[in-house]
């Protein structure tokens, strides 16, 4: 019997691998999207309550389309070159202040990176395993967890220019902080930014964003009736609209707003985030068995199962990990951090997990 079902997954499993590794390559390229040399030598005090010295440092904040799992987050785990080829490895790397759900999506690195003069950064890379986390409920961006280990971006903003738009996604539910208004498009920068002109307030910057919708190809522009998630020291916006008109882009007048180093932004715009790329279709898993902890360090354990099962694991190139009987644990103990496909095989059916390892 055990046969009959492994014969039965083996054209499903390599259509399935084939699809993840496209997937995951796709999603790790894709998953950073820029670096902003913020502050050359100029963090501030307060900084010194994120990362102890940090007062006087280079911040350098690095975006990512996919939220970033706070726990597996570190310092060693990034490289910054600098123009002359010298290799900075950061003091810390915090996600606060952007560390709201919904944000996560923004590391700020301090340390030392080199002179904007004569040796900018000019690459930063993940050397180190951090994951991602999934999609949370009331957003319109996909997500999936994937490893970051080994992406980097070459696409890091001058000390000089100013800040821009990197990421847009509508929001709903718990993750909405808009009092008013039918839709909530979430922004975010990809530095930290105030107010350009003097006398407003980040409340005034509702007045300069644009909402456009599309009408058959036909961009209509909407004002936001107001702005929220504001006045909290971070690089996200969350702008409210009257409309019920699917937005999908989002736009920034030139000189609204700057970043720490006193540049303003230039004329800026982004397209709103919804989920439609490629989902592993195959990653489904009756509810009732409950897989954990995921992502894992040894072991896994499975709930609610009948007693009947045999269990396979993959790794994400389709090679066979290990197999077997279940009982109350599967070790995996050399396994090395990535992704897995776990399938459960029984009299009655069978079953696709996906499981990560730390």
């Amino acid at each position: 019997m055990q046969q009959l079902f492994l014969k039965k997954i083996n054209i499903v499993l390599f259509a399935l691998f084939a699809l993840a590794t496209t997937y995951q390559s796709k999603a790790q390229v894709s998953s950073i999207v820029s670096a902003f040399f913020g502050l050359d030598n100029a963090m501030p005090l307060q900084a010194n309550f994120l990362c102890p010295g940090a007062q006087g440092m280079d911040g350098m904040p690095v975006n990512f389309i996919y939220p970033i799992d706070a726990s597996t987050l570190s310092a060693a785990d990034f490289e910054v070159e600098d123009s002359l080829g010298n290799i900075h490895i950061p003091m810390c790397a915090v996600l606060a202040p952007a560390n709201e759900n919904g944000e996560n999506r923004t590391v700020l690195l301090i340390g030392e990176f080199g002179n904007a003069a004569t040796s900018p950064p000019v690459e930063v890379r993940v050397v180190g395993d951090i994951f991602t986390i999934s999609t949370l409920s009331g957003e319109s961006a996909c997500s999936e967890i994937i490893n970051l280990n080994g992406v980097s971006t070459t696409n890091v903003v001058p000390l000089a220019d100013g800040p821009s738009l990197f990421f847009a996604q509508r929001i709903d539910g718990n993750l909405n902080e808009c009092s008013s208004g039918i839709q909530t498009i979430q922004v975010a920068w990809n530095g930290g930014i105030t107010p350009h002109i003097s006398g407003d307030s980040e409340a005034d910057l509702s007045q300069y964003y644009i909402g456009y919708s599309d009408s058959s190809g036909v961009l209509i522009p909407h004002i936001p009736i107001s702005i929220a998630d504001i006045n909290d020291n971070d690089n996200f916006h969350q702008l409210c609209f009257l409309t019920s008109d699917d937005i999908v882009k989002i736009s920034m007048e030139a000189n609204k707003v700057e970043d720490p180093n006193q540049d303003p932004n230039q004329y800026s715009e982004i397209d709103v985030n919804y989920c439609t790329s490629l989902k592993i279709q195959a990653d489904i898993f009756d509810k009732k068995h409950k897989v954990y902890p995921n992502p894992f360090k040894d072991e896994i354990q499975i709930e609610n199962l009948h007693g009947d099962e045999y269990f396979v694991i993959y790794d994400n190139l389709g090679r066979k990990i290990i197999e077997g009987k279940y009982f109350e644990t599967i070790k995996i103990p050399d396994a090395k951090p990535g992704i897995y496909y776990l399938i459960l095989i029984s009299n009655a059916n069978q079953t696709t997990r996906k499981i990560i390892k730390r």
